[in-house]
């Protein structure tokens, strides 16, 4: 079986939603990076993706060890061989949804934005997907601008594009609506927040891969502040930072960050009742 391979990885967590009747099992996947050239890439495409594997080649080891990950010889494959490999695990486990939370691509690159485009319209299964800081708010066909959802009884998960540590004013106003449909909301986003709750775990990352109620802009500080006081919000799953993290932003609200996907990291994440 595929999940027996070394190269993976996995963290299980549990969000506990009351009404749920059953088990609702999801897969998790977080900046996965991919890079890709294909023969309509350009001899400047070219250099710039060996520029980027040879980068990455040393940093994912540099953020594995920064958090006491795995990283071997396992993890030491491409990073267009890794996101098969997700692929190929997602097909064999067939969660609920394939949940992606952002820097599915290093960059916006033509030969990429063609290669995830297709392969995410072969996945035989549901996805949801947003876009991270190194990707533009929509590539059709995988991610799409404003809030989107994925429905279930008891709850839903929305897509929520803070991949600029901010929110729209269109998309703040799209969840508020979501939220007074009094349906419990999982939130997927890109980088995650810290709140005084949370602050002291936070706190132990570079301020580069968070935000807080102390920022400069007013849709930031108000989209925490819904996440926090709004009790159809009930937990935030997300990525950016290389490095698992299990916080709460607020009491009973879990926010799970993944690991970097490109060196084997899956959350799986199980949603039920009490």
């Amino acid at each position: 079986m595929l999940k027996d391979d070394k190269f993976f990885w996995f963290k299980e967590n549990r969000i506990v939603i009351p009404g749920v009747k059953r088990e609702h099992v999801f897969m998790h996947l977080t900046d996965s990076h991919i890079d890709v050239v294909d023969k309509l890439s350009t001899e400047e495409e070219i250099e710039k993706y060996n520029y980027q594997h040879e980068l990455w080649a040393k940093y994912k080891k540099v953020f594995a060890d920064k958090f006491n990950e795995p990283y071997g010889e396992p993890q030491m494959i491409t990073m267009l061989e890794a996101f098969e490999k997700m692929l190929a695990l997602a097909e064999e486990m067939q969660p609920e949804a394939l949940l992606l939370s952002g820097d599915n691509l290093d960059n916006m690159h033509p030969a990429g934005e063609r290669y995830l485009v297709k392969r995410m319209a072969e996945y035989p299964g549901p996805f949801l997907a947003v876009p991270g800081n190194h990707e533009d708010p929509a590539l059709p066909g995988v991610w799409d601008t404003g809030v989107r959802t994925l429905d279930y009884e008891g709850f839903r998960i929305a897509a929520v594009d803070d991949s600029r540590l901010t929110v729209s004013s269109e998309d703040l106003a799209a969840l508020k609506a979501l939220c007074d449909e009094g349906i419990p909301i999982i939130i997927l986003c890109h980088a995650p927040f810290a709140t005084p709750y949370c602050m002291e775990e936070m706190s132990k990352l570079d301020p580069y891969f968070y935000f807080t109620e102390e920022s400069d802009d007013e849709n930031a500080r108000e989209f925490i502040r819904l996440c926090v006081s709004n009790d159809m919000i009930r937990a935030i799953i997300c990525g950016h930072v290389h490095g698992y993290l299990k916080t709460e932003f607020a009491p009973g609200k879990p926010q799970i960050i993944g690991s970097q996907g490109h060196c084997g990291a899956v959350d799986i994440v199980t949603v039920a009742g009490e």
